[in-house]
Parts: C-alpha cells; structure tokens; sequence
C-alpha cells in the first residue's frame, strides 16, 4: 500500500515536472514563430572562402535582427563545396540563435550533405539548457558549448 502511494506520488512529480518543461518549448517555440514572421529589418552580410589547391569552398551568409539594443536573432549559414577523390561534394550547415531580452531561448542547428539531413534543436531558460532534441552522449557539451558561444555573440554586437 505504501509502495503504492510513493510511485503515484512519484509519478505525479515527474508528469508535473514535464508539463512544465513542456509549456517552456511551447512559449518559446510561440516566441520563435513571431520572430520568424516579424517585419524587423534584417541585416545581412557574407564572406567567401575559395581554396582551389584544397578543393574547398566556402559561402558563409550571416544576418541579424537586432531592435532596441536587443539581440533577436542571428543567423550562421554555411554553403560548402569541396572536391573528394574526384568527386564534388556539396554540404549546407546552419545555426540560428534566437534571443528574448538579450537571452538565449534557443539554436537550431541545420546539415544537409547529399541525401542526408540532420537537425537538432537546443532550448534554454534562465541561461541554462532546458531540452534538446539531439541524440548524442555530447549534447549537455554542445548545449553548453552553444550558450557560451551566444554569450560572446552579445558581447560583440550588442555593446
């Protein structure tokens, strides 16, 4: 009887644990989809690397929201084209960090080589990983790793 009460308690923690996680990546997945569909201006810029003695090049196009000294978004966009053994290769790798109040909320991470498609969502709340939808034993590093990275992205361009 004991044993049965705890686990109903038990599982009463983890549920209402989970909806509030869950109501988070709601309200910050909303936050996102403002941002996406706002009318702020975009600034844009991109950087070329051509290494023909490596086979490689590279398109990088990055832009950014930034309204009222606040950073909303910004956006790393890498096209890449490289020659492999004689074969052309193409790849296009993205990371899109979107901000609320100059803190993180969340990175979209995007690569696409060939058929192949892989993307990754990381969310955050009060400066912390909140949930990711990575499937990886190094996700809590990149996770870390991407807010730490945002932090300096502050620094530089909101100053």
């Amino acid at each position: 009887m004991l044993k049965s009460i705890f686990t109903e308690i038990f599982i009463f923690i983890l549920s209402f644990a989970f909806s509030q996680n869950t109501s988070k990546l709601i309200k910050i997945d909303s936050l996102v989809n403002i941002i996406n569909t706002s009318s702020l201006p975009v600034q844009r810029d991109s950087l070329v690397q051509d290494h023909p003695e490596w086979g490689l090049k590279m398109i990088t196009h990055l832009s950014m929201v930034v309204n009222g000294g606040e950073l909303i978004k910004y956006v790393n966009l890498v096209n890449t084209s490289r020659i492999e053994n004689g074969v052309a290769r193409q790849m296009v790798s993205s990371n899109t960090f979107y901000f609320e109040h100059n803190k993180l909320i969340k990175v979209e991470e995007l690569l696409v080589e060939g058929e192949k498609k892989k993307t990754v969502d990381w969310y955050y709340s009060e400066d912390k990983p909140l949930y990711n939808t990575a499937k990886s034993d190094q996700s809590e590093d990149r996770a870390t790793m991407l807010l730490s990275l945002s932090a300096i992205m502050l620094k530089k361009i909101i100053k």
